[in-house]
């Protein structure tokens, strides 16, 4: 009998500690330091600033959260969503081509939900990630690798930051021309971003 209720009580305490370690902390993109697409065309470069952009991110076991407490295992949800009215150039034919092209009326958000983390490999302070994770945008989904960077500041926040090189026929979308075609967009176009998520 004794030793069932050290037994039970041993488990009881294994419970509640494996619940404590393992609960869920949320974050909440609070910061876009940059957030901008890059495109090219024959006459020459253009670029477009994502203005707003919501995000959920779930981690697990980081109640004293530290860079190296980082791990793949860390990692349970992250979703960003864009409104495509929130992309925004210098030039408002170019915006309203994007939106258009975007398919805003149909298709009114840009979407990333992340899937896996592959690797996460501490260096200097900061965390190098390789994720991957779905885009969606024009309605078409995209599935894609990502090498990113992250950095816990002293506040708690978590700042991931990076390139992506996409296509814009991977969704469907031909590269724009203009000018009876002389003016041509490549089709190749870079995401930056640089974004702060807080508890």
């Amino acid at each position: 009998m004794y030793y069932k209720i050290i037994l039970h009580s041993f488990l009881a305490l294994a419970f509640i500690f494996s619940s404590a370690t393992a609960q869920e902390v949320s974050f909440s993109l609070t910061g876009i330091n940059q957030f901008k697409i890059d495109g090219e065309a024959n006459v020459r470069d253009w670029d477009a600033d994502v203005t707003d952009a919501t995000g959920t991110l779930e981690l697990t076991g980081v109640n004293n959260f530290s860079i190296s407490d980082l791990t793949a295992d860390s990692f349970s949800s992250l979703t960003i969503t864009i409104p495509v009215s929130g992309i925004d150039s210098d030039s408002r034919r170019l915006t309203n081509n994007l939106h258009d092209y975007l398919k805003k009326d149909d298709h009114p958000e840009i979407t990333f939900r992340l899937t896996e983390i592959s690797s996460v490999n501490q260096n200097s302070g900061k965390a190098d990630i390789t994720a991957k994770g779905t885009v969606n945008a024009a309605g078409v989904d995209k599935e894609i690798t990502m090498n990113v960077e992250a950095t816990v500041n002293s506040n708690g926040s978590i700042t991931f930051s990076g390139a992506q090189d996409l296509l814009m026929t991977d969704f469907n979308i031909d590269p724009p021309t203009a000018v009876m075609g002389t003016v041509r967009a490549r089709d190749e176009i870079t995401i930056l971003f640089d974004v702060t998520f807080s508890r």
